[in-house]
Order: C-alpha cells, then structure tokens, then sequence
C-alpha cells in the first residue's frame, strides 16, 4: 500500500470549464500495479469532492488516473496486456479478480492495441465458427501474417466485403478453388495476381486416394488403412524399399489407385517449375494426358485446374503460397479450444486479429 498526496490545484468544472469549490474529501484505494513475489500493489488517495461556482454541477475529481471502483486505467490496461496468449479465466485466477470483471476489461481496452496496417500480398481463406454449421472469411497478410480483417460468412459477398477492408496496393492474392474466392478477387482486385494454393491440389489427389481405398474396404486387411493412404501420399523418393513393395502391389490391385497416384506425382514435377515457360510447358503437358482420362477423378481435377489455367500458372513460378493461412487456421482451433468456444463472434475476431502475427 502506497499513500499518495496529490498536490493542490484548481479544478475547473468539465461542464462549463468554471471554477470550483471543494467541499469534502474521502480517502479511497485502488490497484494500480503489480508486482512477482509481491502481488497488488495500491496506492490510497484522498478524492475531492468539487462543486461548479456557476452551474452547481457535483463530480469528483480522480486527477486523470481513469479511476473506477476500486482500480486505475494503468492496472487495468496492464491486466488486459497480461490476457495475450492466456485465457482470460486463467489471468483472474492469477491475480484473484473475478472472471467477468477481467473480461469487462479486456473486450473494453483490447481494441485499442489493434494495429491496423497496409499490405501487398494477402492470403484469404475460410475457417469454421462450428463446423458444418457457420463459417467465417478472413485475409492474412502473407508477409507479417497478421489478420487484417474478418467477417462472417463465406459467399462471394462476404468475401468481397472483407477484401475491401485492406488497406494498401495489393498486388498479390493467395486463395483456394474455390469458385466464390475467384470471383471476388476478380471483382475487387482486377488487376491483381491470383495465386492458388499447393496445398488445396495436392489434397485433391490424397483425398481421392482416401476415398478409394475406404471404398475397396481397406481396413478389413492386413494393413490399416492410416497407413495406407500415408504411403500413397508420400513421395516415392520418401518410401523405404518395402514401402515400395506395398505400393506396386496396390497398383496391380486397383488401376483408380495407380492413376490417381501416377497423377499425383506427375503434379508434384509439374509444380517444380521455375520458369513461366516452363511452367506452361510442364502444365500443358500434364492437362493434355489427364484432361480425358479414363479414371472420372483425375480428369474432374484436371478440368478444375483448366478452369483457372492462368491462376495455376502463376502458382507454380510464383514462390507465394497459403501455406501461413493454414498455419494461422490451426492457432484459430487452438484459440477457440483454450476458450471453451465463444458466443459473441466479435469478441472471437477481436482475440484473432489481437494474436496473430507475433
């Protein structure tokens, strides 16, 4: 406990800025700080109570320390500072304050600590509130990876609207396939490159491989089927020699395995390109022998990347890529698990935009 004395002065009225007369004084204390091994520290001041020569207004005077209660604009600034990264029922246990005050206090001066800056090359992509049920869109930027904007939904307008909250000269967009993300980064940014992301392909491929193999009853076998789809999806180059074995004896087994694998692969030398003639050359190619293939899931992915020739090219020299996005999407599960889930949506953006890109 600190006993401050305030020095006098003359208070002006915050009506009519006139002058005032003191006419009682009570003795308060409030937190102001903390410190390790110690705990609180408070510091005990005499309020003046003041009354307007000239309006007659009451109020008391707190000599701009954001009084309230029993506790000052720098404890609780600082209590909120300590929220980062923590739980907000955690912080209360630490410092013996009860959960709804620390969280009054932190949806309060956590917005002000929001840092708003320009960008030149955004990730957006999707992430679910409750999966299956209500999703949310959100842009990253790709250097710093700290969000710049969210917003509720995922159609075209959404996504559109939450594009044009960035502020800066875009020049690059980082995205999925899907056929909403296009056209609202065609609306918004015209002129800007579309990049899609490596990612989303590939998982086309080993999604398609999953599909199959549960299909053929995998699991009911000598091998499960975990293991099974992580040797299928791994480079060959990555397999031991009985890995090798495992996979060729699959292939005799099933051609829609060996095709979806062999496209698979052949995909993975295409995206090595670092060239954009090289890149053209290398997808031509590849669209030229999958386009109408006789497997129906190889040639739907390859009418999927004709579709976005363009975009897919720039993919391939280009050396951006959404793989931060996703990053950013597992902290997002992680932040909504360690709050038990959120209720209010703003207060689970604010949280968001507050811990990324540290």
């Amino acid at each position: 406990m600190f006993p401050v004395t305030a020095t006098r002065q003359k208070i002006a009225c915050p009506i009519c800025a006139g002058a005032t007369a003191c006419h009682d004084r009570t003795l308060h204390r409030f937190r102001h700080g903390y410190a390790w091994h110690i705990g609180v520290l408070w510091i005990e001041l005499c309020l003046p109570r003041q009354r307007c020569k000239s309006c007659g207004f009451t109020f008391s005077f707190d000599y701009g320390l954001g009084l309230v209660r029993s506790s000052t604009a720098s404890f609780r600034r600082e209590i909120t500072n300590r929220c980062h990264g923590r739980s907000i029922a955690d912080v209360a246990r630490e410092y013996g304050l009860p959960y709804t005050t620390v969280e009054r206090w932190f949806y309060t001066y956590a917005p002000d600590q929001l840092v708003e800056e320009t960008a030149k090359h955004i990730c957006v992509d999707e992430f679910a509130l409750r999966k299956g049920h209500n999703y949310a869109t959100s842009v990253l930027n790709a250097e710093t990876g700290r969000i710049l904007a969210i917003v509720p939904h995922r159609d075209q307008a959404a996504i559109e609207a939450v594009l044009k909250k960035v502020t800066g000269q875009i020049r690059t967009v980082i995205s999925d396939f899907a056929p909403a993300m296009a056209g609202a980064i065609q609306a918004v940014y015209p002129a800007a490159i579309h990049v899609l992301d490596r990612f989303h392909l590939i998982q086309f491929f080993t999604d398609a491989q999953q599909r199959r193999r549960r299909y053929l009853g995998e699991a009911k076998k000598h091998h499960k089927s975990r293991f099974i789809d992580r040797c299928l999806a791994r480079k060959p180059e990555q397999l031991t020699a009985e890995e090798r074995d495992f996979v060729q004896e699959w292939h005799l087994e099933d051609n829609h395995t060996k095709h979806i694998y062999q496209a698979l692969n052949h995909i993975r030398y295409v995206l090595k390109a670092t060239t954009m003639t090289q890149a053209k050359k290398r997808l031509k190619d590849w669209l030229k022998r999958y386009q109408f293939h006789t497997c129906s899931v190889v040639a739907k992915i390859a009418k999927t990347v004709l579709a976005r020739e363009e975009a897919m090219i720039n993919t391939i020299y280009l050396p951006f890529s959404n793989g931060i996005m996703e990053g950013t999407n597992n902290k997002i599960k992680l932040i909504k698990r360690r709050g038990f889930g959120y209720q209010n949506d703003a207060h689970l953006f604010l949280r968001l935009r507050l811990e990324t890109g540290h």
